[in-house]
């Protein structure tokens, strides 16, 4: 019975020696003892009997380098904590909001009675999930001019780009009419200049709302002369005359006899 007992007690004192993570150990560690964060995790125990958590806020030693436990966040000498990074911040493309303005310009124009061609304008960003885009959209009729001013608003939300016209300021011009009366004068002065002395004016005829036609014809040294002149309006004020075609002949035998 003796020998029995001395048995049992020398495999006791054997198994002491041992240290298993989770149960109570003779030894004492500290957390030089290990070499990363995760390893001194595991031998975080309850009622911390080596002392690894100082600061008591149940991660042990969370100056050492990672690798890290799960429960180390973001302190286990500056590593990772194994958590996914944050999602980054909701970006809109400048390409997108581009895209997305040109097709409601379009739209505008399409459905305008006024405009009927589209000039893209830049397009300003405002925020990360905000961008502005501009054009002008015009249109020409014989009597008017019409420019309209257009700005987009291109927003992201709920992670879907929408675009939305936020300004369409139109300015419709009259176009300049030329008068007859206009454009005779115009062309008398001209007549004047070539031939030298004042020439009638012949075959006045328009052109279109700016412009007319007309002939000068004037006899110089036994040449019968033309000219065949246009009209037109400069800058919705001013008159100017061209010389379209222009020459002389001589006179013939018969005509200078009468």
């Amino acid at each position: 019975m003796r020998c029995l007992l001395l048995c049992v007690s020398a495999v006791a004192a054997a198994l002491a020696l041992f240290v298993v993570p989770g149960t109570a150990a003779a030894r004492d560690y500290d957390c030089a003892d290990f070499a990363n964060q995760a390893e001194a995790e595991e031998y975080l125990l309850p009622g911390d009997p080596y002392n690894l958590d100082a600061d008591d806020d149940g991660i042990a030693c969370e100056d050492l380098p990672c690798p890290c436990s799960s429960s180390a966040g973001d302190g286990g000498g500056g590593g990772s904590s194994g958590s996914p990074p944050p999602p980054p911040p909701p970006h809109l493309k400048r390409s997108l909001a581009r895209h997305l303005s040109t097709h409601l310009f379009r739209r505008f124009v399409r459905l305008s009675a006024r405009a009927e061609s589209l000039a893209m304008g830049p397009c300003r960003r405002l925020s990360e999930e905000r961008v502005d885009c501009f054009a002008t959209a015009s249109g020409t009729t014989a009597a008017a001019r019409t420019v309209c001013r257009l700005r987009a608003d291109v927003e992201l939300g709920g992670g879907q780009a929408k675009a939305r016209l936020v300004l369409a300021r139109c300015r419709t011009r009259s176009n300049p009419r030329l008068t007859a009366a206009a454009a005779r004068r115009a062309m008398l002065d001209m007549g004047e200049s070539l031939a030298g002395k004042r020439v009638p004016v012949t075959a006045l005829e328009r052109l279109s709302r700016t412009a007319f036609t007309g002939t000068a014809e004037w006899r110089a040294h036994r040449e019968d002369c033309f000219a065949v002149m246009e009209a037109f309006v400069v800058d919705r004020r001013e008159v100017r005359v061209g010389v379209l075609e222009s020459g002389c002949e001589p006179i013939r035998a018969e005509a200078a006899g009468t």
